[in-house]
C-alpha cells in the first residue's frame, strides 16, 4: 500500500513538473517540425501562428510566448491583456504581453481592447452557431408576442 502511495505523489510531483515547463509570457519563442509534429518552447502557447488585431487595426503574429489560457478582459497579471481570439468554433483566450503592439498604452485604452477581442470572438462564435443551425434544418422562429389587452 505505501509503494503504491508513493508511486501516485511521485507521479503527481512528475506531472505537477511537466506543466511548470517552458517560458513564461513575453519570452521570444519559435515553432519546430511541421504539423501535427511541431512543438514550441512555451509553457502554454507561442503566439507565432496566431494572428493579433492591434488596438490601432493593424495585425501581427507575434513570436512571443502567451500566458494563461482561458483568461477574461481584467484577469490577467500586471503587464498581460486577456486577449480572444477569434475561433468560431470555441472560446480561445490567452494572457498576452500588453506591449505585444508597441509600447503599452493607457488602462482604458488596453481594457477596451481587451473587451473588443473578446466582443469580436464572441460574435463570430455565434455567427458560426447561427449557420450550423441554419444548416440542420433547426431554425427557430421567434414567436411574436402580443400586447396585453387592457
Amino acid at each position: 500500500m505505501t509503494m503504491r502511495i508513493f508511486i501516485f505523489v511521485l507521479g503527481l510531483c512528475a506531472s505537477l513538473w511537466l506543466v511548470g515547463c517552458g517560458q513564461s509570457a513575453g519570452a521570444p519563442c519559435a515553432f519546430k517540425g511541421d504539423g501535427f509534429q511541431s512543438r514550441h518552447n512555451c509553457a502554454t502557447q507561442c503566439l507565432a501562428r496566431w494572428d493579433v488585431r492591434c488596438p490601432d487595426g493593424s495585425d501581427l503574429r507575434p513570436a512571443v510566448c502567451a500566458g494563461r489560457k482561458g483568461c477574461t478582459p481584467g484577469s490577467c497579471p500586471d503587464g498581460q491583456v486577456c486577449y480572444s481570439f477569434d475561433d468560431p468554433f470555441e472560446e480561445v483566450s490567452y494572457c498576452i504581453p500588453d506591449n505585444v503592439c508597441g509600447a503599452a498604452t493607457s488602462i482604458d485604452l488596453l481594457r477596451r481592447w481587451e473587451q473588443d477581442s473578446a466582443d469580436k470572438a464572441a460574435a463570430s462564435r455565434a455567427a458560426m452557431a447561427a449557420k450550423r443551425q441554419h444548416r440542420s434544418g433547426a431554425v427557430t422562429v421567434p414567436v411574436p408576442v402580443s400586447p396585453k389587452a387592457e
